[in-house]
């Protein structure tokens, strides 16, 4: 099992075009884009993975491809396994930075400490 930073829409209701969200984190963030909706960064020598994922109102999701998938409500960032004050205040910018720009939020239970 691993920790991840869960940030989404208010109730999961607003959703965000995949297009919109790729501009943004790469041009912004910095992450490089492998996949539809799956990004890598590399942070003080650990790579960090971002995900763009569409959630039912509950937060649930299951998907065997995000191919096709055009909308999201929700953005996972992986949290590596070792992790040091460096990553993790990179890894609380970048989640904050994505709050801000779609009006999201951070999930409580996000991964850091």
């Amino acid at each position: 099992m691993y920790d991840y930073i869960s940030i989404h829409s208010e109730m999961y209701f607003t959703k965000i075009e995949s297009k919109l969200l790729e501009h943004y984190i790469t041009s912004n963030l910095g992450f490089v884009k492998v996949s539809h909706l799956k990004f890598i960064k590399e942070i003080n020598g650990q790579f960090v993975k971002a995900t763009g994922i569409a959630a039912n109102p509950n937060g649930s999701y299951a998907f065997n491809t995000l191919d096709g998938i055009e909308e999201i409500n929700l953005i996972e960032i992986d949290v590596p396994s070792y992790i040091d004050e460096i990553i993790e205040q990179a890894l609380s910018g970048i989640a904050s930075a994505i709050a801000k720009e779609f009006s999201w939020i951070i999930d409580d239970d996000h991964g850091l400490s």
